[in-house]
């Protein structure tokens, strides 16, 4: 099953273009997930294959804080599937 959720990430900046972090992150698993940033919060939105909501949510957040100590977790808001906003594909 599929589950839409986003995090809300302090402690490193992951939007900038020359990021190590972002890479970090897309290496550490979560190349399911969109970095976005508005208004000084960074959110990684995930569209994540798992048995539950909460097993897919606990796999993100492992990733982000064991690749990239300085980041830390520290708000999850749960999406509907229409209000995901899509993640980039390439063919």
């Amino acid at each position: 099953m599929i589950h839409s959720f986003a995090v809300v990430i302090d402690g490193v900046d992951l939007t900038s273009p020359d990021s190590r972090d972002a890479d970090a992150l897309y290496e550490a698993g979560c190349d399911d997930a969109l970095l976005t940033s508005s208004a000084g919060v960074q959110r990684a939105i995930f569209d994540r294959e798992a048995p539950s909501f909460a097993a897919a949510v606990a796999s993100a957040i492992t990733a982000i804080e064991s690749c990239i100590p300085a980041a830390r977790v520290v708000a999850v808001e749960r999406l509907d599937r229409a209000d995901a906003a899509p993640l980039p594909h390439s063919a």
